[in-house]
């Protein structure tokens, strides 16, 4: 009698979960009015089904086929029966509106609109003894079907109107919102949604007293005291859990959401998301019939497009709606051999970490069309676009994705492809670039076929062999971004900060000049020229040579500032030439085209922002902000409320002698497990990688094998001796041709060993023995 063994191994491949997306809407149907008896009386929201009013909301409504909907301007009389007939028609079977408890507007109301059920529905509501809110904010969480992480909405119509009165309600209604989300419980929750109209116009304001115009019955809760700070930036409201601001646009670009009878309107109608939902894909539009010709254009919507009227008769506000992920991974995931992992960073907002990445580094600064020279992490592209993109500042930058062996079957090849783009190419700019490594356990593997410098290749392949990812083990890529050499020490004389306007009488007016360490040429030879943008005409000159010298950086820069009295914009301009070179030209408050002097014929650089006039003296300066040695390497803002600096680096502002660095983008990433795996022997011990991980043993260690004994207890008995391992299922089968086989024995593996007796028959020739293992 001959006893063999033949182990075998059945593999199977898992399902891919789908994420779960929900679509959030926000409208404002804009109530009708009448005004024929010489009032301002609204007359009803929605209107009766059949009204163009009704069908025109209606159709904007279907084309969008969101699945919550937040509904501003809905009339009182609304609610008898044309709200529920425009849910019944568009299919939402859930309704929640506004109470009006302690509000100021009993006539317009706020609503929620869903196809999901709510869960713990209740309105936002000024506290006992107080009265401020002007309409009640609802907030729901949403019932989503497939996830267990249902989102809190909360949406919101604040009180309209540029008066001071109107700005002081907002923003105490804005801190009725954010305190209930701050409420312990409420927001634990990884997704939360704010949206709505928000009416955020006028100017910032600080208000150290009740203003006048407030309504005779207005009273403040004893929890706010003054100064109550009023922001046109919502996100300045939050304090413990901020969320971020879409930037949704009409296919055209605009991110105007009201008035529809032009072009060119305001965005006051937002959403706000939490960090987690922003670490997913958000694909934000706003619906704007008039560009609504095809159904391959924008965010997918359903049913045939619209005419182009229909916005503009349906309300004064823009519809804007959003597509979101609900679910997180911490990992990419493969359940089989042969599949591809792909990441084109769609809708990757750029303000935190995209999910299933961490990096180290600068800050997250959001999109980016290359035009920022602050150093950090964002998002490089335009509209629904996205990549990872990194500006080098102090120090490198890591970006770390994470992948996990869902499968059954070792890991042991991979094949990796990218693009990799400088997306803000600086002349004369360093050749900035990243390197690739897979970490996988312990151990480092360099993937140079990656690597990435300024000026090479952006279309990369590697293959990655070799490998021992057991099932259920997690692998990363790392990027490292890193700063390349430049071709010379920066050279650049540009401006660096001015002010030309402030509150009251105009005082401390100033310009400061950075000359760079490589600049060689005299002092004398740079003239700054002064520019009236209605004339384009100059109106003075200063040489360099006539500034006070201010601070002498650690990497050479050095810092000249001048006292002058500059034109109050609208626009206007100033110059900087050497030589007969104009070196900048720039320009506040709109753009112009120099008419004499040493810059004629040159059209200004607008620096995009702007002094409104109401800023203390001493305060709030244009200048550069960020990190490098040339001016592209800066970005312009407003220092508000940060004294002036003439002389020395602004703030947030740090001078290196190296050129400036150039923006790096990671896209469209394909990792694919390769096939084929299974037949290789990392170890050499004769058994494959795939057995062996079927089996319980290491395909990295030679002295790792799996072992099957034999014995004879009796003559008349033939004993099997095996291990086992957890999580798998063991089957001995017998034959005594080795083509026809008998299970004898089906044993769940607990990771010891097993002992089975088998009777010994004479009159039977040889008998085979094997054990197949398979996933539990």
């Amino acid at each position: 009698m001959i006893h063999a063994f033949v182990a075998g191994l059945f593999l199977f491949a898992a399902a891919i979960a789908s994420a779960v997306e929900i679509r959030l809407a926000t409208f404002n149907i804009g109530a009708a009015f009448d005004t024929s008896g010489g009032e301002f009386v609204f007359t009803h929201g929605i209107g009766q089904q059949g009204t163009q009013d009704h069908d025109s909301v209606a159709a904007i409504l279907a084309r969008i086929d969101a699945d919550v909907v937040a509904l501003q301007e809905i009339h009182s009389g609304d609610l008898s029966q044309d709200l529920g007939d425009l849910a019944a028609r568009l299919g939402y079977p859930h309704i929640h509106v506004s109470n009006l408890n302690r509000a100021f507007d009993t006539t317009l109301r706020v609503t929620l609109l869903s196809r999901f059920p709510f869960l713990n529905p209740t309105s936002i509501v000024s506290p006992t003894g107080a009265k401020e809110i002007t309409r009640n904010h609802p907030a729901v969480t949403v019932d989503v079907p497939g996830t267990d992480r249902d989102p809190i909405i909360i949406t919101a119509h604040l009180k309209a109107g540029t008066a001071s009165s109107d700005r002081f309600r907002r923003a105490v209604e804005m801190r009725r919102l954010v305190d209930f989300l701050d409420q312990p419980g409420v927001a634990e929750t990884e997704n939360w949604i704010v949206l709505g109209d928000f009416n955020l116009s006028g100017a910032p304001s600080v208000f150290n007293a009740l203003p006048s115009g407030l309504p005779t019955t207005y009273s403040l809760g004893s929890d706010v005291t003054v100064p109550v700070a009023y922001h046109t930036d919502p996100i300045l409201y939050f304090k413990n859990r901020k969320p971020f601001r879409l930037d949704p646009r009409q296919l055209d670009g605009s991110p105007s959401t009201f008035n529809t009878s032009q072009s060119g309107g305001s965005a006051i109608d937002l959403v706000m998301i939490s960090p987690a939902l922003a670490s997913r894909p958000v694909l934000p539009e706003i619906y704007n019939s008039g560009f609504d010709g095809s159904n391959a254009a924008g965010l997918p919507k359903a049913g045939l497009p619209l005419a182009a009227s229909t916005s503009a008769v349906a309300s004064d506000h823009y519809a804007v709606f959003t597509d979101l992920e609900l679910d997180g991974a911490d990992h990419y995931a493969f359940t089989a051999q042969g599949e591809t992992i792909r990441e084109d960073f769609t809708g990757f907002l750029g303000v935190v970490d995209p999910q299933r990445w961490t990096t180290h580094g600068e800050n997250w600064l959001g999109r980016d069309d290359g035009g920022s020279g602050l150093p950090g992490f964002r998002s490089y592209g335009e509209f629904q676009q996205g990549s990872l993109g990194y500006l080098q500042g102090n120090g490198p930058g890591v970006a770390i994705a994470t992948f996990g062996n869902a499968s059954p079957t070792l890991l042991s090849t991979l094949e990796i492809t990218l693009s990799a783009e400088v997306r803000r190419v600086v002349e004369n700019g360093t050749a900035d670039g990243f390197t690739v490594d897979l970490l996988a356990g312990n151990e480092i593997i360099p993937l140079p076929a990656l690597d990435f410098a300024a000026g090479g290749n952006g279309n990369l392949t590697a293959r990655a062999s070799g490998l021992h990812i057991m099932p259920g083990d997690d692998f990363g890529l790392r990027f490292q971004f890193f700063r390349g050499d430049g071709p010379q020490i920066p050279a650049d004389v540009f401006i660096n900060e001015f002010h030309y306007d402030n509150a009251g009488g105009d005082v401390g007016e100033f310009v400061e000049v950075v000359v760079g360490p490589g600049f060689s040429g005299a002092l004398e030879e740079v003239v700054l020229v002064l520019y009236n943008g209605a004339s384009g005409q100059s109106y003075g000159t200063r040489a360099l040579s006539e500034f006070a010298a201010g601070a002498l950086t650690p990497s050479g820069h050095r810092l000249f500032t001048t006292d002058v009295v500059l034109q109050n914009g609208s626009p206007d301009g100033i110059a900087l030439v050497s030589g007969g070179e104009v070196l900048e030209f720039l320009s506040y408050e709109g753009i112009f085209t120099a008419t004499d002097g040493l810059a004629a014929g040159v059209v200004s650089t607008d620096v995009g922002v702007t002094q409104n006039g109401s800023e203390p003296a001493g305060e709030s300066a244009l200048g550069l902000t960020g990190n490098g040695g040339g001016a592209s390497a800066f970005a312009w803002t407003k220092f508000v409320g940060i004294p002036h600096s003439p002389g020395q680096p602004n703030a947030g502002q740090t001078f290196t002698n190296l050129p400036p660095a150039q923006g790096i983008s990671i896209d469209d990433l394909e990792v694919t497990f390769l096939p084929g795996g299974g037949d290789f022997d990392s170890d050499g011990d004769g058994m494959s990688d795939d057995h062996e991980v079927i089996f319980g043993t290491d395909p990295g260690d030679a002295n790792s094998v799996y072992r099957i004994t034999f014995n004879r207890p009796d003559a008349s008995t033939v004993r099997l001796a095996f291990p086992t391992t957890a999580g798998r299922i063991f089957t001995v089968q017998t034959s005594i041709d080795l083509v026809a086989w008998e299970t004898e024995e089906t044993i769940s593996g607990d990771g010891l060993g097993r002992e089975l007796d088998f009777p010994v028959d004479p009159e039977v020739g040889p008998v085979f023995y094997r054990i197949r293992a398979e996933w539990e």
